[in-house]
């Protein structure tokens, strides 16, 4: 068993505080309501985002295909619900296609011989 210093112990303790306390400020930083101000764009930025002309976006808007929240005469977006709407359009690989093709064709197998 290894015996150490009363001053060892004490400089791994002061170690182990200061890296808690990072800890404690990582988490406060991401739970404080004040970052969650960030989350909400305009509609220039959800423009560069979107990769789509003003004109446009308004359209997607107007159709409600797009997310967005309206205070007064003002837009706003959420850069979260606008990644996840992105995300929702994803189209499927051909190798996907096939995967589940017979993943559907061999259920109906099953359920043709019960």
């Amino acid at each position: 068993m290894k015996i150490y210093s009363i001053e060892r112990v004490l400089n791994v303790l002061a170690n182990i505080e200061l890296r808690l306390q990072n800890i404690e400020t990582c988490l406060h930083k991401s739970t404080n309501p004040e970052s969650l101000q960030h989350d909400f764009i305009g509609a220039k930025e959800a423009c560069e985002m979107l990769k789509l002309s003003l004109p446009t976006l308004y359209s997607k808007v107007s159709l409600r295909e797009i997310p967005c929240f309206k205070k007064g005469n003002r837009l706003h977006f959420s850069k979260s619900e606008l990644v996840e709407w992105i995300s929702e359009g994803r189209k499927k690989s051909i190798s996907e296609i096939n995967q589940r093709a017979l993943e559907i064709a061999k259920n109906m197998d099953r359920k043709k011989w019960h």
